[in-house]
């Protein structure tokens, strides 16, 4: 699967040789990709000089536990801002680990797409283009989303989003624990506030399916917290709170 296919070499400059009108916006603006991608709050960090630390994110040898499809879901979500966090610092090992671990749960799930289909090759064949890896993964996330919610599976793109959301989110928490000067990483999380309400808002239609339910009672405490945020500043306490409850939260995902 992690193969190159043979026409790689070219494959790189259709990429290099796209459109100037990135897919990401024209994809937004026929969808409303509802909150930021984890690209986005990972291009932050790396923008804000934090390290890539891969012991924040979820071990690849844990796809091997989930079974149903709520925790696939799930992890599809969080594997996919392992996969961003790991491009955009350029981890190139890491990138091809969580891309295989993402591919197995996108087969499972059964979100046949074209652009799904040769998605490991063109990433591989693109490995050391960062912008275009970018713009692969991105695309990924769009497409993903597009197809579920367009084929009746909007329950499944809602805990795919929620668990790419929260892996976000506590990556940015722990950055921030060990940072000496986290005023930007406190910025990042702050602005999640938005995010975190849109994401709750599409939630709610969806409860009567019980791992939406049960999605929306452990967000419960993030969201009180962040009712008490204004700005894009936190006090200690409010960091500090934010940090325990996404781990509880991610605790309960992976």
């Amino acid at each position: 699967m992690l193969l190159a296919s043979c026409g790689g070499n070219n494959q790189q400059v259709q990429e290099n040789e796209s459109d100037t009108t990135p897919k990401e916006e024209a994809f937004k603006s026929v969808t409303k990709y509802p909150i930021p991608t984890a690209f986005e709050v990972t291009k932050l960090l790396n923008k804000a000089g934090a390290s890539y630390i891969l012991s924040l994110s979820n071990p690849v040898e844990s796809v091997d536990k989930y079974f149903t499809e709520k925790s696939k879901a799930v992890n599809l979500g969080i594997y996919g801002a392992d996969l961003s966090y790991a491009s955009t610092y350029q981890m190139k090992q890491e990138t091809m680990n969580y891309l295989k671990v993402s591919k197995k749960l996108i087969d499972e799930l059964q979100i046949s797409t074209a652009f799904n289909t040769d998605f490991a090759s063109r990433v591989e064949a693109n490995i050391d283009n960062k912008d275009s890896l970018i713009n692969i993964i991105s695309d990924s996330f769009y497409d993903t989303y597009e197809y579920l919610s367009n084929n009746g599976k909007d329950n499944l793109s809602l805990m795919v989003m929620t668990g790419s959301w929260v892996e976000g989110l506590y990556i940015t928490s722990q950055i921030g624990i060990i940072s000496k000067n986290n005023t930007d990483i406190v910025k990042i999380i702050a602005n999640q506030k938005e995010p975190l309400s849109k994401l709750v808002e599409m939630m709610k239609p969806n409860a009567q399916d019980a791992a939406i339910a049960e999605l929306l009672a452990s967000l419960q405490p993030l969201v009180d917290i962040f009712a008490e945020i204004s700005g894009d500043t936190l006090t200690p306490e409010q960091f500090e709170k934010v940090s325990q409850a996404v781990s509880q939260v991610r605790e309960g995902l992976i």
